[in-house]
């Protein structure tokens, strides 16, 4: 049977200092209830619930209620959980740093962050769209623990990890350095389509070799083999008795040396011209020097000059003789 007890002004229930009050309804499988039909204020400095489940109609649980400073004067506020004999995991805001934070152990020793947090996406605000994943020291983004990541990086918004760029390096028939129509090229014989990679793309070719291919503005300007480079139609190699060689790569193309206004070409030693058996063509406006099988003049040394006239340079001992018998 139900009893009331009514009164007409406050109702106070005091006991002895320290003591308890109880309101016992049965055990919780009894499904007995307290209500309380107005606001609850508990004053002491701990309050404990010892239930199985706890439900909340409030839709915002306030934390840190009656702080009168700019912040949180303890510095941190959040949830705490405990965990037996383990430290307990926190989640929490740091004054110190305007930050959310995960961790374990508590404030009165030193906050452990090495924590996981299990998500399935992650937004950024409209207003200030860009996502800052680190903020301190020389931490790494890193995917330990999944399962061969690179091999995941499929779709062009993946994003890659180093792994996935050497193995992209490696893996693909060239490898290059492009900036608009300006590029470096790396191909390589022994990849599979490398080469062929270079004539699809460029319409040049390696001639069969490995090859470094440096093209500007869509045009080949350098190529470094393993045992030569041709650079703007000039080939720096080594000629059949192992000397370096500077070759024209195209027939009966010529290698002009220019100097700067009145400045001469030079040599610290000889300068060896190889015999030729038939006179070279005269050019217009140029005297051309060249050397043969040495005739009377005894030099073996050459000139055609602009009227096309050719001749021997002489010897000082022939000049001297023919001075004297003619």
């Amino acid at each position: 049977m139900s009893e009331y007890l009514q009164t007409n002004g406050d109702y106070n229930i005091k006991t002895q200092e320290g003591g308890i009050v109880k309101l016992d309804v049965g055990p919780p499988s009894s499904g007995g209830q307290v209500i309380v039909t107005a606001n609850l204020v508990v004053q002491g400095d701990t309050l404990t619930v010892e239930a199985e489940n706890l439900d909340v109609n409030d839709n915002i649980i306030r934390l840190n209620v009656g702080e009168t400073g700019a912040g949180v004067s303890l510095r941190y506020a959040g949830l705490q959980i405990e965990r037996g004999t383990s430290d307990p995991a926190s989640f929490f805001w740091d004054e110190n740093d305007d930050s959310y934070n995960l961790a374990t152990g508590s404030p009165e020793s030193t906050y452990n962050y090495n924590t996981t947090l299990r998500l399935k996406k992650i937004t950024t605000d409209s207003a200030n769209p860009d996502l800052e994943l680190i903020g301190y020291g020389d931490g790494v983004i890193t995917v330990t623990g999944t399962n061969n990541y690179e091999n995941q990086v499929t779709d062009d918004d993946d994003i890659p990890n180093k792994k996935y760029v050497d193995d992209s390096i490696r893996d693909n028939p060239t490898f290059q350095i492009i900036d608009d129509n300006s590029r470096v090229i790396v191909t390589d014989k022994e990849v599979s389509g490398s080469l062929q990679y270079l004539i699809d793309n460029t319409g040049y070719s390696t001639f069969g070799e490995s090859a470094i291919s440096v093209l500007i503005d869509n045009t080949l300007n350098t190529q470094f083999f393993a045992n030569r480079a041709l650079i703007q139609g000039l080939e720096f190699n080594q000629n059949e008795a192992g000397s370096p060689a500077i070759t024209v790569n195209n027939t009966n193309d010529s290698i002009f040396l220019q100097t700067n206004g009145t400045g001469k070409v030079r040599t610290n030693y000889a300068l060896q011209l190889e015999q030729i058996a038939l006179d070279p063509a005269s050019i217009s406006g140029s005297t051309i020097q060249y050397a043969k099988t040495p005739g009377i003049g005894d030099t073996g040394l050459f000139y055609r000059n602009t009227n096309n006239d050719t001749d021997e340079l002489i010897s000082k001992n022939k000049a001297l003789l023919f001075s004297m018998i003619f």
